[in-house]
C-alpha cells in the first residue's frame, strides 16, 4: 500500500522497540532510518536531503488547535498549557533564533507583556497588508 506523507522530504524509520515520551524507558528507540514511507512505522525530523537539518515535529501531550490566519499559508497555534512568564518570554526568543516566529513578534510581545492573535474571524485592513509589502 502506497502511504502519503504527512511532510514530504523527510527522512522515515522502522523502529523496533518504542520508549516513553517521558523517557522512562531509556535510550532512543532501536530503529532503522529509511526514506521508503511504505516501510516505515514513524517519520523523523531529519530533511531527507539535508540530514543535519530538521523539521519541527512534536508529540504534545495537551489540547492543542492549529488554526488559518487571515494571512493565506500561515497559522496560529494555540497550546493549552500554562508556562511561566519569564520562561514563555525564553521560549520566543527560542523561537525567534530557529525562525519559526518573527522577531518583531516576539519584541512588540514582550513591551506589551504578552503574545497576542487576531480572532479567526478578525480580518487585517487594507494598511495592515499594504505595511507588510
Amino acid at each position: 500500500m502506497k502511504h502519503e506523507s504527512p511532510m514530504p522530504g523527510q527522512l522515515y524509520a522502522e523502529v523496533t522497540r518504542w520508549t516513553n515520551s517521558d523517557g522512562s524507558d531509556g535510550p532512543s528507540p532501536d530503529c532503522v532510518i529509511t526514506t521508503d514511507i511504505d516501510k516505515a512505522n514513524a517519520i523523523t525530523s531529519m530533511v531527507a536531503e539535508r540530514v543535519t537539518r530538521h523539521k519541527l515535529l512534536l508529540d504534545i501531550d495537551m489540547p492543542a488547535k492549529l488554526l488559518p490566519s487571515s494571512t493565506p499559508g500561515h497559522h496560529h497555534l494555540y497550546i493549552d498549557h500554562e508556562i511561566e512568564q519569564g520562561a514563555y518570554f525564553r521560549l520566543l526568543d527560542a523561537l525567534v533564533e530557529v525562525g519559526l516566529i518573527q522577531s518583531g513578534y516576539a519584541a512588540a510581545s514582550r513591551e506589551r507583556g504578552y503574545t497576542a492573535l487576531r480572532l479567526p474571524w478578525v480580518k487585517k485592513d487594507k494598511k495592515e497588508e499594504g505595511d507588510k509589502k
